[in-house]
């Protein structure tokens, strides 16, 4: 998995390098584009990188549903990104809990030349209740972020639980 997250972290650099510069300049506020889906067919593979406009990515992703769409407002370097979907209810006289919880860290190690995105963290996948008892804790570590402004349009997978079937991906942009 740390080889497969730093392949993409490389080619999200090279297209970076290989494309002309934007009007957007180094340390400019980001917004942080951040996914969970749940597949929904045993056969469905994601991709880890998913290349092309916002309904590129979401057909891509036909054989799984979405659980959050989250778009950030201005990110600046440091700051952290909290995003939760829960349904809490009771189930048999007991709280049920099904819902991912994410505390992520982004990071802009821009330059004065080109603009270089991170994000990792922690995310938490709760499924209580139902006959379900499950709590895992995604640790996803820091990873590249293609950058639409600068003509990257795409999105990139952060982590992907095999037991669950749901996936994380992010991109950032300036709209």
């Amino acid at each position: 998995m740390i080889l497969h997250k730093t392949w993409i972290g490389f080619v999200a650099i090279m297209i970076g390098m290989l494309l002309p510069p934007s009007a957007a300049t180094a340390g400019e506020a980001r917004h942080v584009n951040f996914a969970a889906f749940e597949k929904q067919k045993a056969d469905f593979e994601y991709e880890a990188i998913v290349l092309g406009k916002f309904s590129d990515f979401i057909s891509a992703m036909e054989g799984s549903q979405i659980l959050i769409l989250s778009h950030t407002a201005d990110a600046v370097d440091g700051d952290v990104i909290n995003i939760q979907q829960d349904v809490l209810r009771e189930d048999k006289g007991k709280l049920g809990d099904f819902g991912i919880n994410c505390q992520l860290s982004f990071v802009d190690e821009s330059t004065a030349d080109t603009t270089s995105y991170a994000i990792g963290g922690l995310c938490r996948i709760i499924q209580i209740g139902h006959g379900k008892n499950l709590k895992l804790t995604a640790i996803i570590p820091a990873a590249s972020l293609p950058d639409t402004a600068q003509g990257i349009d795409a999105w990139v997978e952060l982590y992907e639980d095999e037991k669950t079937g749901i996936a994380f991906y992010a991109n950032v942009g300036t709209d």
